[in-house]
């Protein structure tokens, strides 16, 4: 017997105001509404279903990469990490400097050992609650084909990174080490001192 046929086999108490039959009618009633309620209203108030993923982030080869290019969103400046025999050059604004190739090349190991934890996507989807619009950083590879991604916020446990392949809509999720990586590689900017050109806009970076 269901809890309504239940409610409805409750005895009348002459007394009452209004019969119990009658409320456990009602009562019925508001409940079959309520699961309605949830089985339609709710999962249109969902946010996006994010997916798992157990793909590469993007497939590459790191010894093929011959240059590496960002753009940092509060600096709205190109540098240029350019490889030439076995010694890595940063440049910006017509000057350049030696650095570390362990740097650039840990990165470059790191970022073609990702997998995406989780795919997000969906026309509901807000690049400015992951930190993409605008992206932390635009990086861009030349590695013979070149392709570009964007680097977002850090999820909320700060475990994994919101990053973006482009030009696609969809937002992935990596481990948080690629971040660490790609700091190493901001420090070495700052061995670069460069004036910031006038009437940037960092929004502009995508």
């Amino acid at each position: 017997m269901s809890a309504a046929d239940e409610m409805l086999a409750l005895p009348v108490d002459p007394g009452a105001t209004v019969p119990v039959r009658r409320l456990g009618v009602m009562a019925a009633i508001a409940a079959a509404l309520a699961v309605v309620a949830l089985v339609t209203v709710l999962p249109r108030l969902e946010p996006p279903t994010p997916t798992q993923g157990t793909e590469r982030f993007v497939d590459f080869d790191p010894k093929r990469v011959r240059g590496v290019e960002m753009i940092l969103r509060d600096r709205p400046i190109v540098y240029s990490f350019t490889q030439r025999d076995e010694t890595w050059t940063l440049s910006a604004l017509e000057r350049s400097v030696e650095v570390p190739a362990e740097r650039l090349d840990g990165f470059l190991e790191t970022l073609a050992g990702l997998t995406r934890l989780v795919v997000i996507e969906g026309p509901e989807v807000d690049l400015k609650e992951f930190g993409l619009a605008p992206p932390r950083a635009l990086v861009t590879l030349r590695d013979g084909r070149g392709f570009s991604f964007a680097i977002g916020d850090r999820n909320p446990p700060l475990t994994a990174l919101y990053v973006q392949v482009l030009p696609s809509s969809k937002i992935d999720l990596v481990g948080a080490v690629l971040l660490w990586d790609f700091d190493k590689l901001v420090a070495l900017t700052k061995t670069l001192p460069v004036e910031q050109p006038e009437q940037t806009d960092a929004a502009e970076i995508r």
